[in-house]
């Protein structure tokens, strides 16, 4: 084996932009895999009042489409059993206090662990993929609603099962926002896990600086390279061992 590295990068949040006007211009920021999708179609994040009207009837359990909001459609959570059914609701707050930044993000991620989780967005090796998401006043920031998500294990678009590698001889494509399995024989697959370091939460912000040793003193097989898995907090939650 040897320590040639590869670093996955920080999910990302997206900006909304348009909007229409309803309190200003509500608009949707969250889940890092709606970045690709925007870039083609601004209006994918914008929600409409049909849709933030709807908002305020979503409960904890409530299920919704791989893009959460936005688009044509005037609703916000869906029936379950549909085939478009990709994240539920974990948890929803209205007017939860909080205020966005000018690009879309919160900058005090204290509030979303207080409602998601201390482990919201971490790459946790064999767990469902999770994230927040919110609805926010493009004009003021004001944040309307925030609420949590978990995936419901259905496939992506993609073809990814929604769920973090873990077990050796798991395929998976390094370059995608949040990383789940594929088949092997995938186009899409870039990597092939071949063992798996779990960062202990209180070293989570500082792993990724020590990921090289860390994969070198704990990584087991024959391996090529390692992906220190950094969450959109910046926070590493487990060392990818792959070839």
């Amino acid at each position: 084996m040897n320590s040639n590295t590869e670093t996955l990068g920080s999910i990302r949040r997206l900006l909304a932009v348009g909007g229409l006007a309803v309190a200003g211009a509500v608009a949707l920021t969250g889940c890092g895999i709606l970045e690709e999708a925007a870039s083609d179609d601004t209006a994918t994040d914008e929600v409409n009042s049909e849709q933030f009207d709807a908002v305020a009837d979503a409960a904890a359990g409530d299920c919704l489409p791989e893009p959460p909001v936005g688009g044509a459609t005037d609703t916000f959570a869906i029936e379950c059993d549909s085939a478009e059914a990709f994240w539920t609701l974990t948890a929803i707050e209205a007017d939860p206090g909080i205020t966005a930044e000018a690009d879309g993000t919160i900058a005090d991620p204290t509030p979303i662990y207080e409602l998601c989780g201390d482990e919201v967005g971490a790459n946790i090796p064999g767990a469902s993929w999770t994230d927040w998401n919110m609805v926010y006043d493009q004009t003021s920031g004001n944040v309307d609603y925030l609420f949590c998500l978990e995936a419901l294990g259905n496939p992506t678009v993609d073809g990814a099962t929604p769920v973090y590698p873990s077990a050796e001889g798991e395929c998976f494509a390094s370059t995608d926002y949040m990383i789940g399995t594929y088949p092997c024989d995938s186009a899409t697959v870039d990597s092939e896990l071949i063992d798996t370091v779990e960062v202990d939460p209180a070293s989570w912000l500082g792993a990724d600086a020590d990921a090289e040793s860390i994969a070198m003193s704990e990584c087991s097989g024959d391996w090529s390279y390692y992906l220190p898995a950094i969450d959109q907090f910046g926070r590493t939650a487990t060392i990818y061992c792959t070839n």
